[in-house]
């Protein structure tokens, strides 16, 4: 199959994943899939082209929200469990149980709504575990997955603002020009958690899932319709590879994994974080949604993505699809 590159790829994430499909052992894309699942997709995009978390358990306050946005983005990863297993998830005081990424959200304003500082940069830098657990105290008995690395994470990236751009990520945006490119590459230079980076046959192969979630929420969440494109060139954005993808894709029959790969997502068996499997079916997620979106091309490729993940958080639908893929990882 070709794997033809249409538009512009500044942080060579087509580029790497492409030479990943072209080698790859467990997995492919099945390109008369692609062509039936377009009018499926186009006509979804149609009904659900704008985001509909604009303003999603934010404060109203524009730096205020900056600063949410900047720290919940980099906890957006790991919800996952294994079934039979208890999942964390937490319990707001209306009673409304949340989890996964929209759990981290209301993590966040629960805290803030506490009077928790989780928009200062001081107040992270020196955070410590049972003060992160508090934030994401769960209703359900199961801590949040990779507690610590949440900690390490926050701490790290906390006092790099602080150092770097005073604490502030209006800062941080003024430095970038609000422009997308030059943000993820000021992220990639200061922040070493956002270097979301794999290697496949000696070549490095990128992804920055978590770079575009703060840019996705930057753009959709904190800005009303009317005042967008609020970072400039952000239509050059790839989608980002978690786990839900994959599996939609898969689903939609636009991914076909090799048996024994089916047999060890389908056990929920763990795969390793940087294998072979786990950068494939990252790999294959960028390309499926990259091949819909060249048949598409009034929407962008986070569109295109962000559709099917929508797609994916339909309960009724997940109970009829085979499961995502397990990896434990700070990265999705």
């Amino acid at each position: 199959m070709i794997f033809s590159i249409t538009k512009p790829d500044p942080f060579n994430i087509l580029a790497s994943t492409k030479g990943v499909l072209e080698e790859a052992k467990f997995v492919a894309i099945n390109q008369k899939a692609v062509e039936s699942n377009v009018t499926r997709i186009g006509g979804y995009l149609k009904q659900h082209a704008d985001f509909p978390d604009f303003g999603h358990r934010l404060t109203g306050n524009f730096e205020a929200d900056l600063q949410l946005i900047f720290f919940e983005s980099m906890m957006g990863f790991c919800f996952w469990t294994i079934p039979g297993k208890p999942k964390w998830g937490i319990e707001m005081s209306d009673g409304e149980r949340v989890d996964g990424w929209y759990g981290v959200c209301a993590s966040f304003k629960r805290a803030y709504d506490e009077g928790t500082p989780v928009g200062d940069a001081n107040f992270f830098a020196k955070a410590d575990r049972k003060d992160v657990q508090n934030i994401f105290r769960s209703a359900t008995g199961a801590e949040i997955p990779l507690l610590d690395e949440r900690v390490a994470i926050l701490n790290e990236n906390a006092r790099v603002l602080n150092e770097h751009f005073g604490g502030k990520t209006l800062n941080l945006l003024e430095a970038a020009d609000r422009d997308v490119i030059k943000l993820l590459h000021l992220l990639l230079q200061c922040f070493p958690s956002y270097r979301d980076v794999a290697t496949y046959n000696a070549r490095e192969v990128v992804f920055l899932k978590i770079a575009h979630l703060l840019a996705l929420d930057l753009e959709y969440r904190l800005t009303p319709q009317s005042q967008r494109p609020f970072l400039k060139n952000f239509d050059q954005l790839c989608v980002f590879a978690d786990y839900k993808l994959p599996q939609l894709l898969r689903a939609f029959g636009v991914l076909e994994y090799k048996q024994s790969l089916a047999d060890t997502v389908d056990s929920y068996t763990i795969i390793p974080k940087g294998s072979e499997q786990e950068v494939e079916i990252r790999s294959g997620a960028i390309w499926g949604v990259e091949l819909l979106r060249q048949q598409l091309p009034e929407y962008s490729s986070v569109q295109v993505g962000h559709v099917i993940w929508l797609l994916s958080q339909d309960q009724e639908l997940q109970s009829k699809i085979k499961p995502y893929h397990r990896t434990h990882t700070t990265f999705y």
